[in-house]
């Protein structure tokens, strides 16, 4: 009787799931968590401002940014702002690339570079060198993800004290290097879906 009334209620939504995936196809929606969407959101993102998503893969919070951008430019202008997304993995960059290009957005600027290594000069076409600012920095770093248990159970079978605490060194060279980048008065949004603390407060 229960897989008889999911087959209905499958039934039921299957225009609308078709409909979602027509969309997501041609870049009108995305889906998104919620908790995910809580980073930008602090950002404070105004236009104008030139923001950098340190490790930015597979792309939802890049196409936030990239959405509240737009959102802010006016009357066909553009060139208002511009959200530089970083991944260090080829194959994830590939997939942020391709996520965020359906939306068509002349501010987006993709790198793939390890975000512990990234510059903090850029030498211009006349060979002077100079500082390489953001107005803000998203800093969602790679971690363990034991916060999100309760979509991925199979966690606790795996899940050690080791597995964050490895990472705690990354995650705080990258945080640095992200803190170099940030203006003077800007704002640095440090990010994980971890629980544990080494990987969070020890790394603030």
């Amino acid at each position: 009787a229960a897989s008889r009334r999911e087959g209905q209620v499958y039934t039921l939504f299957r225009p609308l799931h078709f409909f979602v995936e027509q969309m997501i196809g041609v870049g009108r929606a995305s889906r998104q968590e919620a908790v995910s969407m809580v980073p930008p959101l602090l950002l404070d993102v105004h236009r104008g401002q030139r923001i950098l998503d340190m490790c930015a893969s597979p792309g939802s919070k890049t196409q936030q940014l990239l959405e509240m951008l737009e959102e802010m430019v006016g009357d066909g202008q553009q060139g208002c702002g511009l959200v530089v997304a970083n991944d260090a993995d080829r194959k994830r960059c590939h997939l942020m690339v391709s996520r965020a290009s359906k939306l068509l957005s002349p501010l987006l600027f993709a790198i793939n570079h390890d975000a512990r290594l990234l510059p903090e000069e850029l030498t211009g076409a006349d060979g002077v060198a100079a500082p390489w600012r953001f107005d803000r920095v998203l800093c969602d770093v790679p971690c363990s993800g034991d916060g999100t248990l309760r979509k991925a159970p199979a966690i606790w079978r795996q899940w050690t004290v080791g597995s964050g605490n490895a990472l705690h060194r990354l995650q705080l060279q990258i945080a640095c290097k992200g803190v170099r980048l940030l203006e003077v008065g800007g704002r640095f949004v440090y990010s994980t879906c971890s629980l544990n603390p080494i990987e969070n407060e020890a790394v603030v």
